[in-house]
């Protein structure tokens, strides 16, 4: 598939803003069109799913006749999912093996994101410019209302429309690769974003955001809310205009905390590295599913539909975007419950509500006494960055003591494969000034909760 044009971009964003206030059948009518594309497009350029398909009664229209995929089938047959030939996954390790790449693009045409885990095991994901165009232009329409207008504008401005990014660096995750990218396109906002990453202590980045005085702050909702405890306590004093609360669960108490906080606009977004748009919140506090961009299914644990009002085991995710690494019906991992009343605010998008991301804030320690904040993804993503760990749990089972359940890959060696992991998680705890740690390998592997269902991957044993 062709590149979007300069002019396909334009209408593309006018498009996203006037389907804001569309009806059902006109969202239907979208979804369905760019459905219908995106099926005839994977049978006919992707060996993957023309192979997975082939029994499927041709033409496809509905979706439901078609299997599920997972992460693991994507990353085992990789090469054959991609739709460019000059694409393959020895490749794309290669590329993303080095980190002076972080932020370039792969063959000089696809940003290459990849994910930490959090819901299962690690996986590389292409991206294209319909990709990243389609979650941009979703998220400025629900945006654009709180930003445009006079007050807000020179708030802005005031900041230099500086933008930080509370994300974890060092590699080609998303967030990390993405204002990377961002830096090197775009001469306006060279200066004006920053990532700052949460693996160092809570002071360390308190006193990086106060020096860059963003205006807009994006980021993990558990940093954010204790970067909210240090402004209250008067050891940060910034002014963001707008927050951005992501990649972890956030409740409406604490939004509004932040918000009295900070005294600012706070809304939330709920994405993946898959798609990191799939839903924005609304002036009215509800997150919408984009789904004029995004097919969203909530199953149970047999893939089979769930009703509305009632969570899911999981969700399946079709982007109806990307085309060089097509996701169809695509299993994110995630709880959701989608909604069919409409909301409030008059848009309607379905509003979802999204139980996932399980983890904990942990605290321990230092040598001289101090409490010490850990976050729960930079911990696990010391752990999943460890060549052989396909997925992993992290139990604070004492004040002092972690215990850590390994999924690890069948090739393999499990005793160098742990060696690495404790010594990786010994030098991250000791950058936090924690030294006096018992770090154990747990027997078990990583289960989900026999009662919930959920995945939590970091969390304080009661």
């Amino acid at each position: 598939m062709e590149q979007p044009s300069s002019l396909e971009k334009t209408k593309t964003r006018i498009d996203a803003f006037r389907m804001k206030q569309a009806s059902r059948e006109r969202i239907a009518t979208r979804q369905r069109e760019r459905l219908q594309s995106l099926l005839e497009f994977v049978v006919r350029e992707s060996r993957f799913y023309k192979h997975l398909y082939e029994d499927v009664e041709r033409p496809i229209t509905d979706l439901e006749s078609l299997p599920p995929v997972t992460k693991s089938q994507l990353m085992e047959h990789f090469d054959s999912v991609v739709t460019d030939t000059a694409v393959e996954l020895a490749d794309v390790r290669s590329f993303t093996s080095e980190t002076e790449n972080i932020g370039k693009r792969f063959l000089g045409r696809y940003p290459v994101w990849t994910t930490s885990g959090t819901t299962g095991e690690p996986g590389i994901f292409l991206q294209d410019d319909w990709s990243l165009l389609a979650p941009d232009a979703v998220g400025d329409r629900w945006s654009a209302s709180a930003m445009l207008n006079v007050q807000t504008i020179l708030q802005v401005v005031k900041h230099n429309a500086r933008t930080a990014e509370l994300a974890v660096g060092g590699g080609h995750f998303a967030a990390a690769s993405g204002v990377e990218m961002l830096r090197r396109e775009n001469p306006f906002l060279r200066d004006r974003m920053r990532l700052t990453s949460p693996d160092r202590p809570i002071s360390v980045v308190a006193n990086e955001l106060e020096a860059f005085d963003p205006a807009i702050i994006v980021g993990y909702s558990t940093v954010l809310l204790e970067l909210e405890r240090e402004q209250r306590a008067g050891r940060l004093n910034i002014s963001p205009v707008y927050i951005t609360p992501s990649g972890e669960a956030i409740t409406d108490a604490e939004k509004k905390q932040l918000r009295e906080t900070f005294d600012c606009i706070v809304r939330e977004v709920y994405g993946a590295t898959e798609f990191y748009g799939i839903a924005v919140e609304c002036g009215h506090g509800n997150l919408h599913a984009n789904t004029d961009w995004v097919v969203l299914e909530p199953v149970d644990e047999d893939y089979q539909p769930v009703e509305f009002g009632e969570p899911s085991d999981t969700v399946l995710v079709t982007n109806l975007a990307n085309r060089i690494q097509p996701l169809v019906r695509y299993d994110l991992g995630d709880s959701v419950t989608m909604y069919e009343e409409r909301c409030p605010c008059g848009s309607n998008f379905p509003v979802l509500e999204v139980e996932g991301r399980q983890g904990d804030v942990l605290h321990f320690e230092a040598t001289g006494g101090e409490r010490v904040t850990i976050f729960p993804l930079p911990l696990s993503g010391v752990v999943e960055a460890v060549s052989g760990v396909r997925r992993t749990q992290i139990v604070q089972t004492a004040p002092q003591a972690l215990s850590v359940r390994l999924d690890i890959e069948k090739e393999a060696d499990e005793s160098a494969v742990w060696m690495q992991v404790e010594s990786d998680l010994a030098d991250f705890f000791a950058d936090q000034g924690v030294i006096d740690l018992t770090i154990e390998l747990a027997s078990e592997p990583p289960t989900r909760n026999p009662r919930s269902g959920k995945f939590r991957h970091v969390w304080a044993a009661e």
